[in-house]
């Protein structure tokens, strides 16, 4: 028995061996779009803003509508401006240039946008000259790298590849060095749902809402603090809250703030803005969260394939009839669900790749057996729905205006296609 065993042993153990050669070898290749760091001086951050010609959308973020003006960010870059007048027919009024700009709101014709270290308030009551009016310097801390900022990443499509036995290997995001690598869907990936103040001359935007405005004051969000400026007379800063962790996104109603962040839902009374009070938190499962509100109701979707490294494709309806105490209504699976707006109880949801989901919302507990409507031809992943049956829609291919009087059968009106696709 021992002559037959121990070659049988030493069998294994070659095998074993070459086995596990073969593993240390092994590679894939992934695609992942790269982004490579910019630095800027603080005399390239802060230089003036005017109207440039018309650019190329190739990388739109935020989306907000004011009057009769279209606004799309382009990420890192600067805001194109639309005259969308004719939904049918947008026209490009040109480009403001703003360094480091990924958000935007606007009140009684005045643009607060960031830009790196500063907030910028630009007047815009002719389009076609803005001028600065005020700049808020340092209202963001950044790193001082030998006198320049990180301002924004450059994207690149690559193709990399993964040996298996790579920490990177089989992750949507990773990095080398200062340089992100990253699944196209992962990150600076914008969700906007509808926001804005009734009432007042405050346009309707967006939201992985880190900007938007109340009554006389503009609130913003990074990472871990609520910020809360006082525009009602010039430009101040009001009070800065340190909120937690994982934060992205900001939604007003009545008069309380909804901040989605990667572990949950926290609400904000907003009765006294220079005094915001904690209600409670709703939480969850780390995943990304944006939400929206309508009477008694918030939805939040949560996904992955994110830089929130979650598994999770869902939307939660939660009842917050008790503002201190809200409870889960129903949770329902999704297919990566990205930004959503909500009105007159029809939800709108942007699944990213997987298109535009509309759904009778009005009974909670049966959303899933109510799709009126399901836009699979496009990739969404920010969505505004307006007060007179138009939708406004964007993603990676670029930006969508719909008709939706019949809910079930929206008309597209017009379409601003990103350069590259």
């Amino acid at each position: 028995m021992k002559k037959i065993f121990l070659p049988f042993i030493a069998l294994l153990s070659f095998a074993m061996t070459f086995t596990s050669c073969l593993q240390d070898k092994c590679d894939a290749t992934t695609e992942f779009v790269r982004y490579d760091p910019v630095y800027l001086t603080l005399s390239q951050i802060r230089s003036t803003v005017s109207l440039e010609a018309p650019r190329a959308l190739e990388e739109p973020g935020r989306l907000y509508l004011y009057d009769d003006y279209l606004f799309i960010n382009e990420q890192g870059h600067g805001i194109h401006i639309y005259d969308n007048s004719d939904p049918s027919n947008p026209v490009d009024i040109g480009f403001y240039p703003i360094a480091g700009n990924f958000d935007l709101s606007i009140k009684d014709d005045i643009l607060y946008a960031d830009n790196v270290l500063d907030i910028i308030s630009i007047d815009i009551s002719n389009i076609e000259s803005p001028s600065i009016v005020h700049r808020e310097e340092n209202a963001f801390e950044k790193y001082d790298w030998n006198g320049t900022y990180l301002s924004y990443y450059n994207k690149t499509d690559i193709v990399e590849v993964l040996d298996c036995n790579d920490d990177a290997f089989g992750s949507e995001t990773f990095w080398r060095g200062d340089v992100l690598f990253a699944n196209e869907t992962a990150v600076f990936d914008a969700d906007v749902i509808s926001a804005g103040s009734e009432g007042s001359n405050v346009g309707t935007g967006g939201s992985t809402a880190r900007f938007t405005i109340v009554g006389d004051y503009l609130y913003n969000v990074d990472q871990s603090n609520l910020m809360t400026w006082s525009i009602g007379n010039g430009f101040s800063r009001v009070n800065t809250q340190n909120i937690g962790w994982g934060i992205e996104t900001i939604f007003p109603y009545e008069s309380n703030l909804f901040i989605g962040s990667e572990t949950g839902m926290h609400i904000y009374d907003n009765s006294n803005p220079e005094l915001l009070v904690h209600l409670s938190t709703f939480q969850h499962a780390r995943a990304c969260d944006p939400v929206v509100v309508e009477g008694n109701t918030a939805y939040v979707t949560l996904r992955n394939g994110s830089a929130c490294e979650s598994f999770i494709n869902q939307l939660d309806v939660i009842d917050i009839t008790s503002l201190t105490n809200p409870t889960l209504i129903k949770t329902y699976p999704m297919s990566n669900p990205h930004g959503l707006s909500v009105r007159d109880n029809t939800l709108f949801i942007c699944e990213g790749d997987f298109g535009l989901k509309i759904f009778d919302a009005s009974d909670s507990e049966k959303i899933d057996r109510n799709l009126l409507a399901d836009v699979s031809s496009i990739k969404s992943t920010d969505v505004i729905a307006l007060p007179d049956n138009r939708l406004l829609v964007i993603g990676s291919e670029g930006f969508y205006q719909y008709d939706v009087t019949n809910v079930e059968s929206p008309e597209l009106l017009s379409l601003i296609l990103v350069e590259n696709q």
